[in-house]
């Protein structure tokens, strides 16, 4: 076993047949979604007349469902086991996601919203752990940088799909897109429950679960640490993407809603074609470290996107192209690490538990990114927000170093008392 592989086949070679099997159905959901993805607000205002206001709350809604939820989730893996609980919530992504395509009236969308909300915290934290027994520890790290590449691999696959498929203002384009969305959770569906994997914990773990809880997950200083630090970066790296470039890119750079086609397919392309050279550039370092970097790559990114204020035309928009593929190579080292050491730092038993909170991390960075962008925005303080940005991104790079040094002061301590 090495870890010296540069190409994809030498990667998959590094897997199991229960792995490859997820991965496929990563592949197919994230075709799915990338048809809808991006069309879901445009979907319920140009078809089905409902306001922008409403489907922006929805989504609001979505999220505060999310965060809801993700505790009692992660607590109902760790008791029965992740694949049941994934089967469960790609049964009701299917229907909900279905759903959407007949769905005429408000009510309904909150209650369609709400299946998704439900089902979306449902897949997350049981595909994690999934991974993360299926995969050898040496090459966690290289499964979920693969998880990474193929989910935006099929994402980019599917906005291209649906931008042939849609026909503006004609509702059985976009109804189709949600039926084909539906069938692709089925097809994921399919391919876990025909796991053969023994997923069970063992009567040790079983004893230690019944001990253990959420108090004994925040009793772990290291693993706070790193919850606290990763939500400042996705709260001001991450999550100010989908709200802050694209007004910025429209509304203040006055450049055409087609960059934005330009500058986030930049952002895919170069996760595609980099993630495996990243990869084996950060193997071999140690993960606190490695995670360090991501906020000041981050904040580099962001900077330059402030720099393409100072230009005009293509110019700016190529800039802020550039500064997504330096984007992407921080995503390309957070997507891999971070849920790596989440299941590093995890006991089995607590394993749902933990990779639930790495959720939430992402529902609470949604739903805080974009309203600091919109208070911002609201007041015309373009600039503040962009300082804001790149401080905010820069700020967990501390708490992460501290994190790094007290790791290896405790791995030095540990190695001279065994000596």
């Amino acid at each position: 076993m090495t870890s010296e592989t540069t190409t994809i086949g030498e990667y998959r070679a590094l897997l199991n047949s229960p792995a490859r099997k997820i991965f496929l159905g990563v592949l197919l959901n994230a075709l799915g979604s990338g048809l809808t993805m991006a069309l879901l607000l445009v979907y319920l205002h140009d078809i089905r007349g409902f306001s922008n206001t409403f489907g922006a709350l929805l989504l609001s809604f979505e999220a505060a469902v999310g965060i809801a939820v993700a505790g009692p989730i992660g607590a109902l893996v760790d008791r029965f086991g992740p694949k049941p609980i994934l089967l469960i919530g790609l049964s009701i992504d299917a229907i909900a996601t279905f759903l959407w395509s007949v769905t005429t009236t408000q009510s309904m969308a909150l209650i369609v919203g709400t299946m998704i909300a439900f089902a979306t915290t449902m897949s997350w934290p049981p595909q994690s752990v999934m991974l993360t027994r299926i995969v050898p520890e040496e090459n966690r790290q290289k499964a979920f940088a693969i998880n990474f590449m193929l989910l935006n691999l099929g994402l980019g696959l599917g906005g291209m799909l649906a931008a042939a498929i849609v026909t503006p203002g004609v509702a059985s384009s976009f109804e189709m897109l949600y039926r084909i969305d539906a069938a692709t959770f089925l097809l994921y569906l399919a391919l876990v429950a025909s796991l053969k994997f023994d997923f069970s914990l063992t009567h040790e773990e079983k004893a230690a679960q019944s001990a253990g809880g959420y108090r004994e997950v925040f009793r772990d200083r290291k693993f706070v640490l790193l919850a606290v630090g990763s939500l400042a970066t996705l709260t001001f790296g991450y999550a100010s993407l989908s709200t802050g470039l694209p007004i910025i890119v429209t509304q203040h750079l006055g450049l055409s809603p087609k960059w934005l086609g330009v500058i986030f397919g930049a952002n895919t392309i170069a996760i595609v074609l980099l993630q495996v050279p990243v990869l084996k550039l950060i193997g071999h370092r140690r993960k606190f470290w490695v995670i360090a970097s991501v906020g000041g790559i981050f904040a580099i990114s962001w900077a330059m996107v402030g720099v393409a204020a100072f230009l005009i035309g293509a110019a700016a928009g190529l800039l802020v192209a550039l500064s997504q593929i330096v984007f992407a190579v921080g995503e390309m080292i957070w997507s891999p690490t971070a849920p790596t050491l989440i299941n590093e730092l995890a006991p089995t038993h607590l394993q749902g538990r933990y990779n639930a909170i790495g959720s939430l991390q992402w529902s609470v960075s949604g739903v805080a990114g974009p309203a600091i962008a919109a208070a911002f925005f609201s007041r015309d303080l373009l600039s503040q927000w962009l300082v804001l940005t790149v401080v905010g991104s820069l700020l967990p790079v501390i708490m992460f170093v501290a994190l790094a040094q007290s790791v290896d002061r405790a791995s030095a301590t540990k190695e001279r008392a065994e000596n």
